[in-house]
């Protein structure tokens, strides 16, 4: 496990001839791994400390504070709630140098299609199984426990409507591309978009992003449940908007709360207001900047075949 550290593309393998892609880091798992070696069951907090937290990439330091919490919690997630998963992903936790090929393939077709597209380091780390990728100031944040199923995985443990959201290391490519999304977007001009169609909008386009880099997205699952009951989503997302217009809690981030339907709903909402935008568009480039950047979440609505979600201009 010592040669991985940091992965970083060649410009040859990025397709430019003068750009160089970012570097993985890679090199927090195996200091988790070699945490968990160093202890036991019920006394995982110090090597978790000593040997993990404390040895943290930059990224892992932000994706502490955003997700793990700390070396207690990561115990407690390991030996409590997921002792059987812990035991045994390891081995494909280890093949993100695998997926460096395809992630270089994606993000030089992400630049064909966004030319001013920045490219800031990729960590990957490993949580408390409650998240597949963030961002940061540092750069990308990838929960690689979340996207590392393989076929002797155990995961009972893990609640239905999360597994539901969990990948194979094929998931990282896809991950990787949506959470860029993220990090191009600038700052939004003032608009009366509500805040729960904003917030979809904002997931929606990084799921569209990836679906028009690599034909699929981290969330391919929610698009195939929700396609044959779009007017029934769409009548009920009007209606939320409506009545509660703040509110997210019903359509974003609720794993925790549903269970006879995927959680995540408005991701799913979001990017198909982007296709529909994008398709409509006769500048597809400048559509996509649109998306990426989402300066004017008002404008994809609007120049989409769902502006009745919103009140006419005046």
């Amino acid at each position: 496990m010592r040669r991985l550290a940091i992965l970083v593309f060649t410009a040859a393998a990025f397709g430019q001839t003068k750009d160089v892609g970012p570097p993985l880091i890679v090199s927090d798992i195996p200091n988790f791994w070699s945490a968990y070696d160093a202890s036991q069951p019920g006394s995982r907090e110090e090597a978790f400390q000593k040997l993990y937290l404390d040895r943290a990439s930059p990224g892992l330091r932000d994706f502490i504070k955003l997700r793990i919490g700390s070396a207690k919690r990561l115990a407690g997630a390991v030996d409590r709630q997921y002792p059987r998963f812990y035991a045994s992903v390891r081995p494909y936790t280890l093949e993100v140098e695998k997926q460096a090929p395809v992630i270089a393939r994606y993000l030089a077709r992400y630049r064909e299609l966004y030319p001013e597209a920045h490219f800031p380091p990729v960590y990957f780390v490993i949580g408390r199984l409650t998240s597949g990728g963030t961002t940061s100031d540092r750069g990308l944040l990838i929960g690689t426990e979340v996207n590392s199923l393989g076929p002797d995985v155990d995961s009972s443990e893990i609640d239905p409507s999360f597994r539901r959201a969990m990948g194979t290391a094929e998931h990282i490519p896809l991950i990787v591309v949506h959470e860029l999304t993220h990090t191009q977007a600038s700052e939004a001009q003032p608009g009366d978009l509500p805040e729960l169609l904003r917030a979809c909008l904002s997931e929606g386009a990084a799921d569209f992003m990836t679906e028009l880099v690599a034909s699929s997205s981290i969330n391919a699952y929610i698009k195939e449940w929700a396609e044959p009951r779009r007017e029934e989503l769409f009548r009920r997302f009007a209606r939320d908007l409506e009545t509660n217009p703040k509110g997210t809690s019903g359509w974003l981030f609720n794993y925790d709360n549903v269970k006879e339907e995927p959680a995540d709903l408005g991701y799913w909402i979001g990017a198909e207001i982007c296709r529909s935008y994008y398709a409509q568009a006769q500048d597809k480039r400048a559509a996509v900047r649109e998306i990426v950047t989402q300066a004017h979440p008002e404008t994809i609505v609007r120049g989409s075949g769902y502006a009745w979600l919103v009140k006419p201009a005046p």
